[in-house]
């Protein structure tokens, strides 16, 4: 083939390289991208869901308020009989209103998934849904459809009446319905008094439902007995967790109470640990059982290898007879989102289970955590920020009455989040830039005898795989090896980084056998360059978006957004510059052709290559991309830190 048939086709090939690398590099940044942005804005918070009439498009991070509602569920008459119709009343009191509910009939005890019973049937000029769709099911031999209400508009509302009709005879039956205000402030499977089954038995007095215990008074934390509160100084009511105590010589009378966010089976636990690590603690729970309607206190112990919950069962088979011989007396309550259990327990626990540590030992850090449970056995939290158990600040001493409060941080999880974050949002992406756009840039100027883009993309590079390794040791080192999350995607967050890890380690190892330039081997060595720095690069961003979700960073969810504007911001400078690179082209190498020609007429002088066409704006685009990586890059790193 002839010299000009060669340059052509070096010329083509170089263009296609250049083409099929952006446009796979570009394709999975369109594919990773619903998992960064998931879905635009929500709708309004409204109601619900029938399965637990949770509300639906709640803002992340939103609860069920836990403070008496100001809404009421009341109806005419103590009773109901098949074909007969009851008056059902939505109250407000006054200067209060909600925007949205559902409200629905159901059997005692209720449980979440229960399916609700009876019909209800609109009264003249009412504009509300009657949903047909969220039960059917068999009563005495036919099959019957159950309805909710549910309100179609966002006005607000105070007294509503509806009128509901049994269809059969189910048992006892409540009332039970959600209120939503607005998007920061909703009550939850609110429930009324019962409506009686003439057939059924009477229900005996406290059996039906739970009393509902005094709350955990806060007045004389500090001076007649210890108390832990979060967040600090707040009453009870108000406090995400609570755990008050007074010692005696024989016994301990603790106060637990916590938020449970949620209508049924949820738990508060505290863990009495050495340490703010999970491994070898007591465990006392407060717990909720939906089958028996009971809130009780229950005793387990956590396992440092395996890390697991081991609960210690504290009736003898199916008997009421009690296994807990170190339990004195308890009490307890679900009311209005809020778990409390009181209870004296003997100091010396190891008498029960020689892996439980008795209450006569110096200091030790508190564990909280919340959550669902099954039957009143917590199932295992997650490790997201609101399901993380939260450790004590300090060492607590159980024979004080002091007043703590505080939550322990996690130093080496935080500098492994910055680190990563001045890796590979920082330093990656600029050296990924440079390396894709930029090389044409400055053809006659040398640092250090390498050409700008090259110095720069090096250096980059070179930083990230610093940091990126410092990081990891970091890591390992605080959560003492590898450590596998139980549920994704956070699962997925180890795994990613270890893939991350090989790419970044196998590019150094391929330029130490870097082929020479002439060679024939040199585009196989770039192309497999290239493909472990994509991988690296396009797999860095969604580990880092999994990573911000752990509990141990702290970073609060409005954080993520920052995040993702930058995404945004990079895609648009790299379509940018891939179209920018499209439009000049031809231009480059027309200049490029014409030099090769000078030379070859002129071999003897020196000719300095060509200036790139549109170099002001590919200028420009560097330093605003340097510029704003810059900020977001400090303003994470900064969000992380003190979080």
């Amino acid at each position: 083939m002839s010299e000009k048939g060669n340059r052509y086709g070096t010329i083509l090939y170089s263009v296609a390289e250049c083409t099929m690398k952006s446009t796979v590099e570009l394709l999975l940044l369109v594919l990773l991208w619903p998992t960064l942005t998931q879905a635009a804005v929500n709708p309004p918070t409204q109601c619900c869901s029938c399965d637990d009439l949770m509300p639906m498009f709640s803002p992340s991070g939103k609860f069920p308020q836990v403070m008496p509602s100001p809404f009421k569920i009341d109806f005419i008459g103590p009773n109901y009989r098949p074909d007969t119709e009851v008056r059902v009343n939505l109250l407000a009191e006054a200067g209060h209103s909600f925007r949205s509910f559902m409200l629905g009939a159901y059997t005692i005890p209720y449980k979440v998934g229960n399916k609700p019973v009876g019909q209800f049937k609109l009264l003249p000029n009412q504009d509300f849904l009657v949903k047909q769709d969220c039960s059917e099911g068999i009563v005495g031999g036919n099959r019957r459809t159950a309805s909710v209400i549910v309100s179609q508009d966002m006005k607000p509302k105070n007294n509503l009446r509806f009128v509901w009709e049994a269809n059969g005879n189910y048992g006892h039956v409540e009332f039970r319905a959600t209120f939503v205000v607005d998007d920061d402030t909703f009550w939850v499977s609110e429930k009324s008094r019962l409506i009686l089954d003439p057939l059924a038995p009477v229900p005996p007095p406290d059996s039906s439902r739970q009393r509902s215990i005094s709350p955990i008074s806060t007045d004389r934390c500090g001076e007649s007995k210890g108390c832990y509160r979060e967040p600090a100084g707040c009453i009870e009511p108000q406090c995400l967790y609570i755990l008050t105590w007074m010692t005696y010589a024989s016994h301990v009378s603790f106060e637990l109470g916590g938020l449970a966010d949620g209508s049924n089976d949820r738990y508060v636990a505290v863990g009495l640990s050495d340490d703010k690590y999970m491994g070898d603690d007591t465990v006392m729970t407060c717990a909720h059982n939906s089958a028996n309607d009971k809130t009780e206190m229950f005793l387990s112990y956590n396992k440092q290898d395996p890390k697991s919950n081991h609960p210690i069962e504290k009736y003898v088979g199916d008997s009421q007879k009690l296994s807990y011989s170190v339990l004195l007396n308890e009490e307890g309550s679900y009311d209005n989102g809020r778990l409390r259990c009181r209870f004296n327990i003997t100091r010396d626990l190891d008498r029960l289970r020689k892996e439980l540590r008795p209450l006569r030992g110096g200091p030790v850090h508190l564990l909280f955590s919340r959550g669902f449970a099954t039957r009143g056995s917590p199932n295992r939290h997650g490790l997201s920020v609101e399901e993380l158990p939260l450790a004590s600040a300090q060492k607590v001493d159980l024979s004080r009455m002091s007043n703590y409060f505080g939550r322990a941080r996690y130093p080496l999880a935080k500098a492994h989040g910055c680190l990563m974050i001045l890796a590979w949002v920082f330093f990656a992406s600029l050296g990924m830039l440079l390396t894709k756009y930029y090389k044409p840039m400055w053809p006659n100027k040398r640092i250090f005898e390498q050409k700008y883009w090259f110095f720069g993309h090096f250096n980059c590079m070179a930083s990230m795989f610093i940091i990126t390794v410092i990081g990891i040791i970091l890591i390992f080192v605080e959560a003492d090896g590898y450590s596998e999350a139980p549920d994704l995607p956070q699962r997925a967050h180890p795994i990613l980084g270890i893939i991350i890890f090989i790419c970044i380690i196998i590019n150094p190892v391929l330029a130490l056998i870097r082929p020479q330039e002439d060679s024939k081997c040199r585009p196989v060595f770039n192309w497999f360059h290239w493909a472990f720095g994509t991988i690296a690069n396009v797999l860095s961003i969604p580990t880092i978006f999994i990573g911000m979700d752990f509990g141990k960073v702290m970073v609060p969810w409005w954080a993520t957004w920052i995040l993702v504007i930058w995404v945004i911001f990079h895609i648009a400078v790299e379509l940018s510059l891939e179209i920018h690179q499209c439009c000049t082209y031809k231009k480059n190498k027309e200049r490029r052709k014409k030099w090769e020609q000078t030379k070859r007429e002129y071999p003897k002088q020196h000719h300095p290559e060509p200036e790139p066409a549109g170099r002001r704006f590919k200028r420009f685009m560097l330093f605003l991309h340097i510029g704003f990586t810059a900020l977001i890059t400090l303003i994470m790193i900064i969000i992380i830190a003190v979080s």
